[in-house]
């Protein structure tokens, strides 16, 4: 039976790797934050009078795809090390913005549009920071 300053012998073996998977995490947000990036500058252009809606909008498709692929990286980070949950929250945070921001957008509301865009960047990097600051060396 482990003392109660010392963790259980798993976690006491688990300690010095990375959890399975964070390779795979660190990709996905990487590719995410690109992205919201990516998206964040082709609005800058629509609404500077360029007309870049097909850009924008063809964009908003691999931000679908990135975040469908982060959101697959949170859960099997999370299967396989349960400690990593906070990085699935945040994903699920993501999600619910991104869906929210497509029927925004499709309706043309630029006055919810335009933050909710803003505050889903925020929360790209947020997850990015998460993710890349997290210590997986001993």
């Amino acid at each position: 039976m482990p003392s109660p300053t010392q963790p259980p012998a798993p976690a006491r073996a688990a300690r010095g790797r990375p959890p399975r998977f964070f390779g795979l995490m660190r990709a996905t947000t990487a590719f995410l934050a690109a992205t919201l990036l990516v998206q964040g500058i082709t609005a800058g252009r629509l609404m500077s009078g360029t007309d870049g809606s097909e850009v924008h909008h063809a964009t908003g498709a691999f931000v679908t795809v990135a975040l469908v692929l982060q959101t697959t990286a949170a859960v099997l980070a999370w299967r396989a090390d349960r400690a990593t949950a906070r990085y699935l929250a945040t994903t699920v945070v993501l999600l619910a913005l991104t869906s929210v921001q497509f029927v925004v957008g499709g309706s043309g509301d630029l006055s919810l549009h335009v933050p909710l865009g803003v505050a889903l960047f925020g929360a790209g990097a947020v997850l990015m920071t998460q993710v890349w600051s997290a210590r997986t060396t001993p």
